[in-house]
């Protein structure tokens, strides 16, 4: 009777999950930033995301993880190349962002030179943004690698809080944009800003 019991208990909690899972959808145009806190700097500063994008135009670069080639050498300086020309778009920030601690992404941020500037590196330590966007890269191919519960490359164009325009750089042999993040760099966002208007 206790084994029964206990299977129904927990087949209504696998249903209930499997249902929560259906009805997640990824951040679109039109849906608002989540009131989720990120962390800055070490020690660690939280900052709410809905909070910080009120008011502001902000890009928010979510990457796979830190100090790895592709968003070390192509994704960080081609964003650092073109401040300029986000400044003059009227971006207000661009957040860094990815599944690691604050203290990993202060160095990376060091060691990219872009402690300064447009460029704010956050942490999503605990993946709750990851998951409140439904971003999260569930590829077999990353996950073989050790790269469980990170964030899909992605860059979502925000004005006032409100989701203007989402790019995701993912293809079913290239699940985490490592040979084409081109749909993420800062020229297509700045063609998406335009786009926009």
């Amino acid at each position: 009777m206790f084994a029964t019991t206990s299977l129904r208990a927990a087949s209504r909690v696998l249903s209930a999950r499997a249902t929560a899972t259906r009805s997640m959808a990824t951040i679109a145009v039109g849906d608002k930033i989540p009131s989720i806190e990120l962390h800055k700097g070490f020690p660690p500063k939280l900052v709410n995301m809905a909070e910080f994008c009120s008011n502001k135009k902000v890009i928010l670069l979510g990457l796979p993880g830190a100090f790895t080639p592709t968003w070390s050498t192509k994704q960080i300086p081609h964003y650092k190349e073109h401040q300029d020309a986000l400044r003059s778009a009227g971006i207000d920030a661009v957040v860094v962002w990815s599944v690691n601690d604050a203290a990993v992404m202060q160095a990376w941020a060091k060691d990219q030179k872009a402690s300064v500037g447009l460029l704010q590196f956050m942490g999503d330590p605990s993946s709750a943004l990851t998951k409140a966007l439904d971003v999260e890269l569930t590829h077999p191919g990353p996950q073989g690698k050790g790269l469980f519960g990170r964030c899909k490359r992605h860059a979502i164009y925000v004005d006032n809080g409100v989701v203007k325009a989402v790019r995701i750089s993912e293809k079913e042999d290239d699940p985490a944009g490592d040979a084409d993040p081109s749909a993420t760099l800062a020229d297509a966002m700045l063609k998406a800003i335009e786009e926009a208007k």
